[in-house]
């Protein structure tokens, strides 16, 4: 069983000068969390996905080593395209089309690399099959990169999705309890998001 230390900094927004680039030397693995700006439910926070992602990549980090780098909380998808994004009424949250949200990602990694990064693992806390598609996709762009690889991973590989339901709920109050609003669980909620 892996040991986690909670105590020890892993978060790269968090660190100072010297100690941020010194942790990179000791174990150039950085995790990039992300997700999207949605609605999930009235009892949980717009940023969610990559807000639980940023926790799971903590632990990780804590456990195994590692940088955590800032939670992305633009870059989830639903398969749109632009004329569709236009239609949008924007009250559930921000959506981008794959070719925005791909091509800051793969940037936003390349940074990475400059920044002494060898691994990349890109978790998403967004787990439509689009998100997993587009996290697989970054990461075959970058097989054959001298000197950086890409880990892919989403929730999705892991367990069915139940958007703003328990298990997204569960995985919230294990993270951080005060986020997440249990008295905003109702029948306008359910109807809402089922």
């Amino acid at each position: 069983m892996l040991k986690i230390d909670y105590t020890r900094q892993v978060q790269y927004e968090l660190m100072h000068g010297r100690e941020a680039t010194e942790a990179i030397r000791e174990c150039p693995v950085g995790y990039l969390p992300i997700g999207c700006l949605e609605r999930h439910g009235d009892h949980l926070p717009m940023g969610l996905d990559a807000m639980k992602a940023h926790g799971v990549c903590c632990l990780a980090a804590q456990a195994i080593g590692g940088v955590v780098f800032p939670a992305h909380h633009f870059a989830g998808i639903h398969r749109m395209n632009e004329k569709q994004i236009q239609r949008s009424t924007g009250l559930w949250g921000n959506v981008y089309t794959d070719e925005t949200a791909e091509g800051h990602l793969v940037d936003i990694i390349n940074q990475l690399g400059i920044a002494g990064i060898k691994v990349v693992v890109l978790y998403s806390g967004h787990y439509p099959v689009c998100q997993v598609d587009m996290v697989e996709s970054i990461a075959k762009r970058f097989e054959r990169h001298e000197t950086l690889t890409v880990i892919p991973f989403a929730e999705r590989m892991i367990m069915e999705g139940d958007h703003a339901g328990a298990s997204e709920t569960s995985f919230m109050l294990y993270l951080d309890k005060s986020h997440v609003n249990m008295t905003a669980i109702g029948e306008e909620n359910f109807k809402d998001h089922g």
